[in-house]
């Protein structure tokens, strides 16, 4: 059985590919040409590395536990 801690980081990696993938399609294939897909890309790019960043906190944080 996975462990909580391997659980969430591994639940975090995944979110992070999700909104990177998403930002990605954004720009390759826009759902609604002009500022709306292109602020969508932008915001899901933020999350993927405000995610990043939380990921190696939590990453740091369990390895002291």
């Amino acid at each position: 059985m996975i462990g909580i801690k391997s659980f969430h980081l591994f639940f975090i990696f995944m979110s992070i590919l999700l909104s990177g993938w998403y930002g990605y399609f954004e720009i390759a294939t826009p759902s609604n040409p002009g500022n709306i897909s292109t602020s969508l890309s932008i915001i899901s790019f933020m999350v993927m590395f405000g995610l990043g960043f939380y990921g190696y906190s939590v990453f740091k944080k369990f390895r002291e536990i």
